[in-house]
């Protein structure tokens, strides 16, 4: 099992809706930790609040990790977005971004957490938009892949460049990062690519309102939503991420 990180550039391309489209779709047990700096959206938005006070989360496994620091307490702070299935996992964000600052000095000990997880789920991190002095570059480059989301716009090239270039300064070759286009724009995947040092785009994230809706704000799904074009992308992105990963592990194999 692995960890991956999706981030973006900025300009809203959904990142947080995309993580949890690939977790919700993904093949085996996987788990979804909102590390965005910037606060959660999940429990306000898929779960519509109905978790208030609920004592699980990004804030609390920091705080818990002071007192025990056993990798095993994170599974304390995680809920199941399937009920009892949990196949589906969550650890939510900071419900406050002001608590951001009691996450100084933490982010070394939730990517170590985050990567003891790997026995039992793979890892899908948000981390929201990167580029700010909060970013938790760190927790970056303990993935074994980091994915880039924007939209095939020039401001969001723009955007992701000088972005890229200060996490490629922190990663170097030890994290591989790649791209995933979200909707629709004036250029093509191809020019995407070619314009961002010529890095693979892993996947494609239909427009698809409706759909997104769901993840973003609890509304209810359709019968069709399993067959949506969202899903389908979303899927379809998890895929290329495992395909990535163990086309890496052959050839260094």
């Amino acid at each position: 099992m692995a960890m991956y990180t999706l981030m973006s550039a900025g300009g809203s391309p959904g990142v947080t809706t995309t993580a949890l489209a690939v977790t919700y779709t993904w093949q085996g047990r996987a788990l979804l930790a909102e590390c965005d700096p910037k606060g959660g959206n999940v429990l306000q938005g898929l779960l519509a609040g109905c978790m208030e006070g609920h004592e699980s989360g990004l804030l609390e496994l920091a705080l818990g990790a002071v007192h025990d620091p056993d990798p095993a307490v994170l599974w304390r702070y995680v809920v199941a977005l399937d009920q009892e299935v949990r196949r589906w996992l969550l650890l939510p964000g900071l419900r406050d971004p002001r608590h951001l600052i009691q996450l100084d000095g933490a982010w070394d000990t939730i990517a170590a957490f985050l990567k003891a997880a790997q026995d039992k789920a793979d890892v899908v991190v948000d981390v929201g938009q990167i580029g700010g002095a909060d970013t938790p570059m760190n927790l970056i480059a303990a993935s074994d892949l980091a994915v880039m989301l924007l939209q095939p716009t020039l401001r969001h090239v723009a955007q992701a460049r000088p972005r890229l270039d200060a996490l490629g300064r922190h990663v170097g070759r030890d994290v591989p990062v790649e791209l995933c286009v979200v909707g629709n724009g004036p250029y093509s995947l191809k020019e995407v690519s070619g314009a961002l040092y010529d890095l693979p785009v892993l996947g494609w994230i239909p427009d698809d309102a409706r759909s997104a809706a769901v993840f973003s704000d609890g509304m209810p799904a359709r019968k069709s939503f399993h067959r949506s074009p969202l899903v389908r992308g979303a899927s379809a992105l998890g895929a290329a991420m495992r395909r990535r990963l163990a086309a890496t592990a052959a050839v260094g194999g």
